[in-house]
């Protein structure tokens, strides 16, 4: 298929707004979401599946229709928004008032914490607090040396922090200089970068922040 017979549309992708995209015009959107995702990897809080996004019309904030080719439902040159599907809030949790992200660095896995206090660890109905497990790694190869309630991460005062939940041992590791605090009990401050590892399972988060205000959807 020559590029004149793609269908060229712009496309918000958060803070790369405008890109120029030439999509083939049988693509559904998930596919198109699919190509996007792989195409802006350069960005570390962009997760794996296009389940976890959606695309809107910009005139009007319409979405577009998962089942139905882009032929179907754009024209030439229509810009689109790329925006994040918003997950249900549990009762005791509260929205984050940025956009947060764990990053496992070594499978590339992107975990968003759609709500704070947010629980690494593995879901289990028969202990409490289930519904704030946001990090479930359960599906990871390591996974099940994570503790089901491991670590938390939470807001307060102003400032991200967290704290171990359990017995098994986990740190922050700041700066180049592998700089390792350990996670205890106690509320440790938690910054923008900072690496959470989780030593039995050797699982390493990265904490990404993105501004509220970078969220173009």
């Amino acid at each position: 298929m020559s590029t004149q017979d793609r269908l060229e549309l712009n496309i918000d992708i958060f803070e790369k707004a405008n890109q120029r995209a030439l999509a083939m015009p049988e693509l559904t959107p998930p596919q198109l979401v699919e190509a996007i995702l792989q195409e802006f990897r350069e960005l570390e809080y962009l997760s794996k599946s296009p389940n976890d996004y959606q695309l809107l019309k910009a005139k009007d904030r319409s979405p577009l229709d998962n089942a139905s080719p882009l032929q179907k439902q754009l024209g030439p040159k229509e810009r689109l928004i790329l925006v994040e599907q918003e997950q249900p809030l549990p009762a005791e949790g509260k929205r984050p008032q940025d956009n947060l992200y764990l990053h496992e660095l070594l499978t590339g896995e992107v975990y968003k914490l759609n709500w704070l206090p947010a629980i690494i660890g593995r879901h289990s109905p028969n202990q409490p607090y289930n519904d704030l497990v946001a990090v479930n790694l359960e599906e990871h190869a390591a996974g099940l040396r994570v503790s089901r309630r491991h670590v938390v991460i939470g807001h307060e005062k102003g400032a991200y922090y967290v704290q171990n939940m359990s017995n098994n041992p986990a740190s922050i590791i700041r700066d180049k200089r592998d700089n390792s605090i350990p996670i205890t009990a106690t509320k440790q401050p938690l910054q923008p970068g900072d690496v959470i590892f989780l030593a039995r399972s050797n699982i390493v988060l990265k904490f990404i922040v993105r501004l509220a205000g970078d969220q173009k959807g």
